[in-house]
Parts: C-alpha cells; sequence; structure tokens
C-alpha cells in the first residue's frame, strides 16, 4: 500500500471538484478521502503503487 496526501490550492467550490476526484479514485481502486481545509482541498489517497 501507497498512500500520498495532495493539497490542491485555488478556486474549487461549485465546480464539484471533490465529486470528480471521488470518482477517478474509485475507478482506480484507490481510497481515502477528500475534504476542504479552508483555502485548499486536502486529498487523502491510498492504493497500490500500479493505482
Amino acid at each position: 500500500m501507497h498512500t500520498e496526501r495532495i493539497c490542491v490550492f485555488g478556486i474549487v467550490q461549485g465546480v464539484g471538484f471533490r465529486p470528480f476526484v471521488s470518482r477517478i479514485a474509485a475507478a482506480h481502486a484507490i481510497h481515502g478521502t477528500v475534504c476542504n481545509k479552508g483555502s485548499y482541498v486536502e486529498i487523502l489517497a491510498q492504493g497500490s503503487p500500479a493505482a
């Protein structure tokens, strides 16, 4: 298992960013969370290195 923490800065509210990330992750068997942290969105993703 490999875990990555990704921070995305910029305007992501109101554009469906979190559901988009969730759909892409599910399609590639990647698990984790996507949440707003104020000025950025934090993605915690975990999956096999190949994913």
